[in-house]
């Protein structure tokens, strides 16, 4: 596997696990992804499209999700523990 594919994987996981993460914090604060939209400053669509992984996310983007959930960003870029 090319450098450049490996790094384009581990970049897929990560959102794919920050997406995960993201949503199940939004429904453990009992927020609609609306109501998020509203604390964050950015759209619902853009949101939702964070949570089922197919938006890329910039770091000051999931600082501002994160915050608006009640989390941090490296809470919701760690797998959880089982």
């Amino acid at each position: 596997m090319a450098r450049s594919e490996e790094n384009q994987n581990i970049a897929q996981e990560k959102r794919l696990l920050f997406a995960r993460n993201l949503r199940s914090a939004r429904i453990k604060a009992d927020y609609t992804q609306e109501e998020i939209a509203r604390r964050s400053n950015l759209t619902q669509s853009f949101i939702s499209d964070v949570e089922n992984g197919k938006s890329p996310i910039s770091l000051d983007n999931a600082v501002v999700l994160a915050s608006a959930v009640g989390s941090s960003i490296c809470t919701l870029l760690c797998p959880k523990k089982s």
